[in-house]
């Protein structure tokens, strides 16, 4: 599952591609058009078929970040999505994950500063935005991911706690009500920190955070909760003297697995790493994974027969493209065995995007790139334009292609551009 800007024209559209059990590509797609933005940001397998859904982020005609859910048909050969459920809300919505508990499947995210959860099997709540929300009225909470064992739910993120955000984790149980919840589990980190992921175990989990340290690079560290009360058992800090960002933990035949992403600040980028750790934590051995270019950790994991699969994105190409790359391990064995050298990581172009890329000349619709942005956004061609933020305050002004975004909140933002007889009021999101 990926996201795909290969039409040339400013539009981000949601890509799935499916991979028979031998690794061999057997058909790929993408989500309908009609959004200027779209991102893919997870899925699950529909029980007892090869089907899938997956959630997405789009843009949607109300102006707003909007949560869908696509219904996708898996024929082997093909892919057809068969039905598409868009969650209309006033608020921007940031879905995040899905998850099934309790036999339904739910999705899971933040908005405004709160984060939610829906029964997306619940025909009522999805037609109608109903969200169960959480959060602590005078903080700013957000979701990493959503994981379930044994029907007891785990939500991990972050809470803003007088200006430093701390790594969060909310518990439920079978029956449905609140467990524990716990925020800021790490009094000895220097700033702010915040869950990538948690590991279920029976009574607890295994929670993997990135936290700031004091005149170091970004580091990560391990967190036990085992008495299913949500009092920390344990905090064992899994940094080097290089940044590395937490991605993914797992448990498995009674040891840890941890993707992260490292950057040896060698000049060739970031890397993926993925690090075989101890019950408790304790560090046994790791692969590094990567190209001369920046490689980015996504996500991982394990088939029924053992096989251990690695997604990422790989930026291969001299013009600063990213494409998807996957690593297929027969087993978790070989992780500090094999290096990135055994084996090429070859490019290998999907055939609906090879010659997608399509220049119109006569074509006058305004877009922004890239969108989302960080510190400016362009548009397609130089213009009058003026720049709202989501409760309609002017932001600033000006005349040409170049908009700078610097200084600006985390946010959803509109852009009224003129040229010539024509208006256009385009979206942008400011993530920095």
């Amino acid at each position: 599952l990926g996201s795909t800007s290969s039409h040339g024209d400013g539009t981000v559209r949601g890509y799935i591609a499916y991979f028979d059990q031998d690794f061999n590509y057997a058909w790929s797609i993408l989500t309908p058009s009609g959004s200027m933005l779209e991102n893919v940001v997870d899925g699950v397998i529909v029980e007892g078929t090869d089907d899938i859904r997956i959630l997405t982020n789009r843009i949607g005609e109300n102006g707003t970040y909007n949560s869908t859910i696509h219904y996708i048909e898996n024929q082997g050969t093909s892919g057809e999505i068969t039905s598409t459920i868009e969650i209309v809300n006033n608020e921007n919505q940031t879905p995040v994950a899905l998850a099934t508990w309790l036999g339904d499947t739910y999705a899971f995210g933040d908005s405004e500063g709160d984060c939610w959860l829906i029964n997306i099997d619940d025909e009522t709540a999805v037609t109608s935005g109903e969200y169960f929300v959480w959060g602590h009225p005078q903080m700013n909470e957000q979701v990493s991911t959503a994981r379930v064992h044994n029907d007891t739910l785990y939500v991990v993120g972050s809470s803003v706690v007088d200006g430093v955000k701390q790594a969060s984790v909310w518990s439920w149980g079978a029956d449905g009500s609140t467990i524990w919840a716990n925020i800021g589990p790490d009094e000895n980190t220097f700033g702010s920190n915040y869950a990538n992921d948690i590991a279920p175990v029976d009574g607890g989990g295994t929670l993997l955070y990135s936290y700031l340290r004091e005149d170091m690079p970004l580091g990560h560290g391990i967190l036990r909760f085992e008495n299913g009360n949500g009092v920390p058992q344990g905090i064992l800090d899994t940094s080097g003297p290089y940044p590395v960002e937490g991605k993914r933990l797992v448990h498995h035949e009674g040891e840890l697995l941890k993707l992260a992403q490292i950057d040896f600040n060698s000049g060739a980028g970031t890397d993926i790493v993925i690090a075989r750790l101890g019950y408790y934590g304790g560090y046994i051995n790791s692969t590094v994974l990567g190209t001369n270019f920046n490689e980015l950790a996504v996500d991982f994991e394990f088939s029924d027969d053992g096989t251990f699969w690695i997604l990422g994105t790989t930026y291969g190409y001299l013009n600063g493209s990213s494409s998807i790359c996957i690593y297929r391990f027969s087993t978790s064995d070989l992780i500090g065995v094999i290096s990135a050298e055994d084996f090429n990581l070859g490019i290998t172009n999907d055939p609906m995007l090879f010659q997608s890329v399509v220049v119109e000349e006569e074509r006058l619709d305004l877009v922004l790139f890239p969108n989302p942005a960080a510190s400016a956004t362009r548009l397609s061609m130089p213009a009058n334009w003026i720049m709202y933020s989501s409760r309609g305050k002017m932001c600033s002004q000006g005349f040409g292609d170049f908009i700078d975004l610097s200084g600006l909140r985390d946010g959803l933002y509109f852009v009224k551009a003129e040229l010539s007889d024509k208006t256009e009021v385009l979206p942008v999101r400011v993530v920095n």
